[in-house]
């Protein structure tokens, strides 16, 4: 049996549906339909999803102001914010 291997490739294309969610969400646009811009650049430097984003949306709408995106992520059901 051949184990499961996730490769460098698998973890990019992850990584840009990612930021597609994003920008779907946060814009109404896919990533896609705006400008070319150096994703894979920016997955090799080591940027997030949501880091990508606001690269993005700066390049795309120079000197507006992008609002800040919250994703609070859990670790264990008992880190919940019930404040949310």
């Amino acid at each position: 049996m051949n184990p499961l291997l996730i490769t460098n490739r698998d973890r990019y294309e992850a990584w840009l549906l990612a930021l597609d969610d994003i920008c779907f969400s946060e814009m109404g646009l896919s990533c896609k339909d705006l400008p070319p811009q150096p994703f894979h650049e920016w997955f090799e430097d080591g940027l997030s999803p949501e880091d990508a984003y606001y690269q993005l949306a700066e390049r795309a709408y120079p000197g507006i102001e992008v609002p800040n995106i919250y994703y609070q992520e859990f670790d264990t059901f008992t880190d919940v914010d019930l404040g949310l």
